[in-house]
């Protein structure tokens, strides 16, 4: 497992610990959740084609959340949530560095997936707002972004505010572990 100090969290960890969430979100009143795998994006920044069969088994519109890793030039972990409560997409990155290529193409995933969806209404662009989260906890160190991204997801599906930083990264990182070990998030 890559939670020990300064390591840098893989595919593994970050999928693991977004299914906790999920699974935690079946089972309480907190927001019903979702998440894509770390593969989805550069799938889908290749076209729509590439992911339009990943969701042939859930309909993303019944969902409240849906959590969707950002793995930037495979070196920096973010996060974008997209919140279909409020019809809004938004990206999280510790280091603040936006980024409208993802954000421009999940938008646009979820206007094909309501054409794909035959919905009643399919969307258009002006249906969901994209916004770079700008006012987030920023990382100091070079190796903390998994477990910030992890957090922003953790975080925003409970429905708190950001209220975490920099020196919370050790003790998020033994709890990671801990949660991932036994299968379940603490509540």
């Amino acid at each position: 497992m890559t939670l020990t100090k300064n390591s840098w969290l893989n595919d593994n960890v970050i999928n693991l610990y977004l299914n906790l969430i999920v699974a935690r979100s079946q089972k309480t009143t907190l927001p019903r959740v979702y998440a894509m795998n770390t593969f989805f994006v550069p799938s889908l920044l290749k076209g729509y084609k590439n992911v339009s069969r990943w969701t042939r088994h859930v309909d993303v519109f019944k969902e409240d959340m849906i959590l969707v890793p950002v793995h930037v030039d495979n070196v920096h972990w973010c996060m974008a949530i997209i919140d279909m409560r409020k019809n809004m997409i938004s990206y999280y990155d510790s280091f603040n560095i936006p980024n409208p290529t993802v954000l421009n193409a999940l938008r646009n995933f979820l206007i094909e997936q309501s054409l794909a969806r035959k919905l009643e209404t399919p969307l258009t662009l002006k249906d969901f707002q994209v916004q770079h989260a700008s006012n987030v906890p920023r990382q100091t160190n070079t190796s903390d972004c998994g477990v910030f991204s992890c957090m922003f997801a953790e975080y925003i599906t409970r429905n708190k505010s950001l209220t975490f930083s920099q020196k919370d990264m050790p003790r998020f990182r033994k709890q990671m572990k801990r949660e991932i070990t036994n299968g379940r998030l603490d509540q």
